[in-house]
Order: structure tokens, then C-alpha cells, then sequence
């Protein structure tokens, strides 16, 4: 049985911070009086996450850009040979007038142009909303936290998002190990805790994907329908590597068999041969 996902609690922690020092910052290109541009950089407001510029970069740490990315690339990998779906990371989705947020991973089905180099997913243009939104929250900063677990919830709620994850890194000494929970749509169009299966974790109807937490809480896995987790990039690559190891080992063995009896042919073609000579 995985990590009880549900023990988190549904919005708004009140955890202290493991390091009050560490915050996000966003990155802007700013033009000066001259034409010029210049980096700035500052806390971002709620306004800076719900509807950000085009090159607009956050700055959250290596450990949540990496878990994004890990959470992107294995969606992203289950879903690649559905052309329908279009999973997107860090990419902003026009939902509306003053509100367009990059969640960290985005899962749409149906759009009219599924491309994924796009570089924003605009709702009305495409004719569909994202199914499933998955935010990793920031642990160290507690503006940040409110913002994902709070703000972006209500904002996700009015714009009619289906289902909203929300992935809860550990936070070293008060917490070692994940959390995640969930929302969806309910009656009134408002949005419902998500309760976990019995083994601990959370499906999303618009994936048919189940999200929970490893057994030792280290990190967070995800099971297709049929109850198999999907790998991780190393793992799938390492995966392909035995396959192809594999086939060339048994390509070799084919082989070897083939002329191996090649080779019993020729001696008893050469036995009939000496027996006629004699």
C-alpha cells in the first residue's frame, strides 16, 4: 500500500517554511527608455502566476524543476501514441480575459491543433478545456504555497477545469517524504476533494491515470488503467536497452542455430559422399 495520500490536508498549509530565506522569483525582460532591455527579477504576485508574459521565467530551485519534468516526460510518455492528447509543461493556457497560467503540467484531449510546439493553448481558438492541471507546490515559500493551494484553486474552479492535482514536495526537516492531492468538478460546478482509492491514490477521470506516492514517500508514481506504473524516463530508456539487447541476443542465437545446422547438413552431405566412395 503507497503513501496515504489523503493525510494531506485539502488547501492551505500552515507548516512553517524549512527555509524562510529561499523564495521564487520571476525573471522578466524589461524594455528601458533607451530601447534596451534589462533583466529584472522579483516575487511574483498572484497576477504574475495567473496571466504571466510570454519569456516571463520562475525561478523555483532545481529539485521542482526536475520534478516537473519528471512528471511531464512520463504522461507525456504514456500518452504519445494518442494523437488526441496534447500534454504540455511550463506552458501558458489562455482560459480567459486576465488569466492565463503556465501550470506545470497541462493534460488536453480533443484539441483542434494538438501541436506541442505551441507557444500558448488558447481555449476559445482550440475549442476545449484542459482536462487535468498539475501544480508542484513551492514548499519554502508560503505565499507561494497559498497561491497554489488556494488562489489557483479558486481561479481553476471559475474557469470549469475539470481536475486539479496538486504535488506537495518534501520539506526536509518538518516533512521527509511526498503528498498529493485533488479536486474535481462536482454538483454546482464547484470543486470536490478528490478521495484516494484504498491503495492511496488519486485518479483523474479525464486520464484515467492513478497519481500516488511511493511506499518509502520519496517519490511520487503514476498508474495507468491496468494498474501498471509508468516508468521514468531512465527506466524506460534502460527498458529499450534490454529490449534491444535482447532481440540482438536472440537474433545472434537464430544465428548461431542456423548454421550450426547448415553445418549438420554439409557433414552428412559429406558422410554420403565418403560412404559411396567406399
Amino acid at each position: 500500500m503507497g503513501e496515504p495520500a489523503w493525510k494531506t490536508p485539502p488547501g492551505g498549509s500552515d507548516e512553517p517554511d524549512d527555509d524562510s530565506t529561499v523564495t521564487v522569483l520571476l525573471q522578466r525582460w524589461v524594455e528601458r527608455p533607451d530601447g534596451r532591455f534589462e533583466l529584472k527579477e522579483w516575487p511574483p504576485t498572484l497576477e504574475d502566476y495567473l496571466n504571466p508574459q510570454l519569456g516571463d521565467k520562475l525561478i523555483q530551485g532545481r529539485r521542482h524543476s526536475e520534478l516537473c519534468l519528471l512528471l511531464f516526460e512520463e504522461i507525456r510518455g504514456y500518452f504519445l501514441p494518442d494523437a488526441d492528447v496534447l500534454v504540455l509543461q511550463d506552458v501558458q493556457v489562455q482560459l480567459g480575459p486576465g488569466l492565463g497560467p503556465s501550470p506545470d503540467v497541462t493534460v488536453i484531449r480533443g484539441a483542434r491543433d494538438p501541436d506541442p510546439d505551441l507557444d500558448s493553448f488558447d481555449v476559445v481558438k482550440q475549442g476545449v478545456l484542459p482536462g487535468l492541471l498539475i501544480e508542484v507546490i513551492s514548499p519554502k515559500d508560503s505565499r507561494i504555497r497559498h497561491m497554489d493551494e488556494v488562489d489557483k484553486k479558486d481561479a481553476y474552479e471559475r474557469a470549469g477545469i475539470p481536475e486539479y492535482l496538486l504535488v506537495d514536495p518534501p520539506r526536509r526537516t518538518k516533512r521527509p517524504h511526498f503528498r498529493i492531492y485533488g479536486y474535481r468538478l462536482g454538483l454546482g460546478k464547484r470543486y470536490r476533494l478528490i478521495e484516494p482509492d484504498p491503495e492511496g491514490r488519486i485518479l483523474s477521470e479525464t486520464t484515467g491515470l492513478r497519481f500516488g506516492v511511493s511506499q518509502d514517500g520519496k517519490r511520487i508514481e503514476i498508474f495507468d488503467p491496468a494498474g501498471e506504473r509508468l516508468l521514468t524516463p531512465d527506466e524506460a530508456h534502460e527498458k529499450a536497452a534490454r529490449e534491444t539487447a535482447a532481440r540482438k541476443l536472440a537474433t545472434q542465437e537464430a544465428e548461431a542455430r542456423q548454421a550450426a545446422e547448415a553445418e549438420i547438413v554439409r557433414l552428412c552431405a559429406e558422410i554420403e559422399r565418403l560412404k559411396k566412395q567406399v
